[in-house]
């Protein structure tokens, strides 16, 4: 389970409010302290979401273009599982203030 990087208090993401649509950090309930996910976990993200495009595209070839699709489909569905259930393993907090976290990265 992902601490709070200021306060060490242990976090369950899925129950804290989300800050607003454009803002993409997390307020921590116990210590009032911003976070928001580290670097590799934005990359592994960003990888997650290429492999639910291809699993989009398998899924419409599979409706229009017969069942020869269906385990192509299936096994991107599976791979994109167990991705998201190990990314979500992955997951880092890094403290978040003024625009910037702790790695440096500007989120402007």
């Amino acid at each position: 389970m992902q601490t709070c990087p200021h306060c060490h208090t242990r976090i369950r993401i899925s129950e804290l409010p989300h800050q607003g649509f454009f803002k993409s950090f997390r307020i921590c309930p116990d210590c009032g302290g911003s976070f928001i996910v580290d670097r590799k976990t934005r990359q592994r993200q960003a990888v997650f979401i290429v492999v639910a495009l291809i699993s989009l595209i398998l899924t419409v070839k599979l409706t229009h273009g017969g069942s020869e699709w269906l385990l192509p489909a299936l096994i991107s569905y599976v791979i994109l599982g167990v991705l998201i259930y190990w990314g979500n393993r992955q997951v880092v907090f890094v403290p978040y203030e003024n625009g910037r976290d702790a790695s440096g990265d500007d989120r402007r």
